[in-house]
């Protein structure tokens, strides 16, 4: 149980573009984990104001990709939803945002807070940060271009030599951007070091009226209101903490509503959970889904209370059966974990960017 108290009288809803969102804390697109199935298994927890999809390249998008495809899958429980698509082609972001438009999609996020190489390397991510006129006609073509809303998820810079933020925030803002959302590192931090508050502080003051939302770092409820109080933002986006406890979005949400205790996941619900996500993969994918299982194994262990070793067995998974035998061997031996440090932040990428 937790006795935080947020003291805030603002509404908790929030206006970005023509959508109104009933909470300020979201859903970090997040590129192999954000899917359809863990949005929607999140969702039904509670408390998530909007879910961005994992990134989508615009060109296989066009194509009409099987990986396109699967990452664009949605669902009536699937909403509100923004896509984020990338490309280092403004003709392919135009384009691509005119076709989910067609196709009923209600808002598209420009991604340019990518490090890794293979999408930098294209012209995309964070290396569209490095041209700023570029970038802003990229943007400002994007938006002229659909009359849904369009917002841009970027990172502070380059490195910390190209510190671009702010004043692409500022010329997407007069472009018509909706809303941006801005990670505090550089490209070159990758996800290393620790977030700069003060540079996403910059980057809300640099702006008139659009919502900056702020993101990295957040794993917990202190952490979503101590980078509001500290940078000004006017909501929250949460990747890796939402996968290191999918719980969080319910407990800012009972924090914010003022209940005096703001409740932890029982183990039934933590098994409930690990069940939901692995049954709405399998749904969509058949069997593969017990691969897409594996990479969410060193994410969920500490959080679910699952012993090292059963951890272990859940990371190298081929079966539904399999998987089902896990997770009563789980219910029997429940909380037996030496380590309350996730796995996957062990494993997390730390070395020099340009070898990722």
């Amino acid at each position: 149980m937790s006795l935080i108290k947020w003291s805030s009288t603002e509404s908790p809803e929030i206006q970005i573009g023509n959508r109104l969102l009933s909470s300020r804390y979201f859903l970090s697109p997040l590129a192999g984990y954000t899917q359809h199935a863990f949005r929607v298994a999140l969702r039904e927890i509670g408390g998530v104001g909007l879910c961005t999809t994992d990134l989508v390249l615009a060109s296989q998008m066009l194509s009409r990709s099987r990986k396109a495809k699967a990452l664009l899958k949605t669902s009536a429980e699937d909403n509100p939803l923004t896509v984020q698509i990338f490309s280092g082609i403004a003709s392919e972001l135009v384009v691509g945002a005119r076709w989910l438009e067609q196709q009923g999609y209600e808002a598209v996020d420009i991604n340019m807070g990518c490090p890794m190489a293979k999408v930098n390397g294209n012209g995309g991510g964070a290396r569209i940060m490095c041209a700023p006129d570029a970038a802003c006609q990229m943007v400002a073509d994007v938006v002229d271009a659909v009359s849904i809303p369009v917002t841009v998820k970027m990172r502070l810079g380059w490195d910390r030599d190209s510190i671009t933020a702010p004043l692409l925030a500022r010329e997407f803002e007069k472009a018509g951007v909706a809303a941006i959302t801005i990670h505090g590192r550089t490209r070159n931090q990758g996800f290393g070091g620790t977030v700069d508050l003060d540079g996403i502080r910059q980057t809300v003051e640099a702006v008139q009226q659009i919502p900056v939302v702020g993101n990295g770092d957040v794993c917990t409820v202190e952490d979503a209101f101590h980078m509001r109080n500290e940078t000004g933002c006017e909501a929250v986006s949460i990747g890796r903490g939402a996968m290191m406890d999918p719980w969080i979005f319910r407990k800012i949400e009972q924090t914010v509503k003022g209940e005096a205790l703001v409740s932890e996941p029982t183990m039934e619900e933590q098994l409930q959970f690990l069940v939901r996500h692995f049954t709405l993969m399998v749904e969509q994918h058949d069997d593969y889904g017990c691969m897409l299982v594996r990479k969410f194994a060193a994410w969920y262990g500490a959080r679910l209370g699952i012993p090292e070793d059963l951890e272990d067995r859940l990371r190298r998974i081929e079966s539904i059966d399999e998987f089902h035998d896990i997770v009563a061997q789980i219910r029997l031996r429940h909380g037996e974990r030496a380590s309350s440090v996730p796995t996957a932040l062990i494993r997390t990428p730390n070395g020099p960017v340009e070898r990722w």
